[in-house]
């Protein structure tokens, strides 16, 4: 039997924790174990990219652009959807819809998992997400 597909999408804390550069650090390690685990795509919204300051373009970004290459765009539909949830849930950030978004754009796996240090905003807002998520606590 062939292992479940794997998703995982990253909030602002683990992008935070994966742009660190010290070799012993206890959430980047943790990040990093979530990538390697994931079999399927790992992807990074691109509001959080924006909130936790990764500059694919810096020579400061090199390691994390190896460990995480795709980014989702906040397209038009994107924007739609992250209003959509916003409504649903009012105190969530645009960067908290913007990873639910990310998990619903990920198909053809069988387990989503999202790894945050805001798992309140995000359980609500998957709630109410067209894809069942995997909420994991950085």
């Amino acid at each position: 039997m062939a292992a479940p597909v794997r998703h995982l999408v990253l909030d602002n804390e683990a992008v935070s924790a994966l742009l660190v550069t010290a070799r012993q650090h206890a959430r980047r390690a943790q990040v990093l174990e979530a990538v390697m685990a994931a079999n399927g795509r790992t992807v990074v919204p691109a509001a959080v990219r924006c909130e936790a300051l990764w500059d694919r373009t810096q020579q400061a970004s090199a390691a994390a652009n190896l460990h995480v290459k795709d980014d989702d765009p906040l397209d038009a539909s994107a924007a739609n959807r992250n209003v959509q949830l916003r409504k649903v849930v009012p105190v969530a950030s645009l960067v908290d819809a913007s990873v639910v978004v990310s998990a619903e754009r990920l198909i053809g796996g069988d387990v989503v998992e999202i790894l945050t240090s805001d798992p309140g905003d995000i359980a609500a807002l998957a709630g109410h997400a067209a894809v069942t998520v995997d909420v994991h606590t950085l």
